[in-house]
């Protein structure tokens, strides 16, 4: 085992293993459109698998009577479906009943009060003002947010109704991990795109999290220039090859090179869910120029998860 603050793949691998949950904030972002409630149903699968803290957010771009917006109407219906996919004895987001306590208001002075006992988890529903993709990534940096949910319609546009190309912004310019929703589908497989050796502990957790929500295979994707590939991403490629090996999961591994991988993908990608590692020293980062991932993912027919 590593020391402590220091975790090796095998480290990471064994949480799993032990039924750890790592703790996690997510943040929805949603609006009134049917592809926001496939994303939040996507919201609640990873919530119940990991007890993350979560926060729903809409996005107003008025001021008056915020919460009597369509976006305000939204998020209460989002809230009231979250929050009932749980039994009340099962749910970390409920509010306890409550005891009648003894209250100070002010010196000398005590008041009887209902007092609610507090969640297990944080819980959230925030409605905030300004351009969407602006405000949901001002709102992941102030939660500190692990990973933002999104959904966006099916097809190459993959643009937000009234609010433009919000999905792809928040893609690019997210400092976490993004999960963008393209449609309601099943998902048999997920494929993972490996072109770096440092995978963090936190994203082999998110890609054990969607397998296991949607009892799927995995394909494993190492990608190389030229025929080259760093010794530190093949060293990561048969390690986590391994690992499923050893644990039945089926998997499926191969190596691709970075000029084909736009077009391959293109053509393969069908009832999956596609997974992109993109730290500094990401290949396809280097590759193609800025602004290159909004663009893929609103091309890309699935659903997308970005890693950061």
């Amino acid at each position: 085992m590593a020391q402590s603050g220091q975790y090796s793949l095998s480290d990471s691998i064994l949480l799993r293993a032990q039924g750890e949950k790592i703790a996690m904030r997510i943040l929805f972002a949603g609006d009134e459109h049917p592809y926001s409630e496939y994303a939040l149903g996507e919201t609640i699968k990873l919530a119940m698998n990991t007890w993350a803290d979560v926060t729903l957010l809409g996005v107003t771009q008025t001021s008056n009577r915020a919460a009597d917006t369509p976006a305000g109407r939204a998020l209460r219906q989002y809230r009231e479906t979250f929050l009932n996919s749980w039994s009340r004895e099962d749910s970390p987001y409920v509010l306890g009943e409550g005891k009648y306590e003894w209250v100070s208001v002010k010196d000398g002075v005590l008041e009887e009060m209902k007092v609610l006992t507090g969640r297990k988890k944080d819980f959230k529903v925030r409605l905030r003002t300004g351009a969407p993709a602006r405000e949901i990534l001002a709102e992941s940096q102030d939660d500190g947010s692990d990973l933002i949910v999104l959904g966006c319609p099916k097809g190459e546009k993959c643009e937000w109704v009234n609010a433009g190309p919000t999905p792809q912004q928040v893609v690019d310019d997210a400092d976490c991990s993004v999960l963008l929703v393209k449609e309601q589908q099943p998902v048999t497989r997920i494929v993972a795109c490996l072109d770096q050796g440092y995978i963090s502990q936190e994203s082999l957790e998110m890609i054990n999290q969607m397998i296991t929500i949607h009892n799927s295979s995995l394909e494993l994707i190492g990608l190389s220039q030229n025929g080259d590939m760093e010794k530190s991403v093949y060293t990561r490629l048969i390690e986590i090859g391994d690992y499923y090996n050893d644990r039945q999961v089926e998997i499926n591994t191969r190596l691709m090179d970075v000029t084909d991988f736009e077009q391959i993908i293109a053509k393969e990608i069908k009832q999956d869910l596609l997974a992109l590692w993109l730290g500094k020293k990401s290949l396809l980062s280097r590759f193609y120029s800025r602004g290159w991932v909004g663009r893929f993912v609103s091309k890309c027919p699935t659903t997308v998860l970005i890693m950061r």
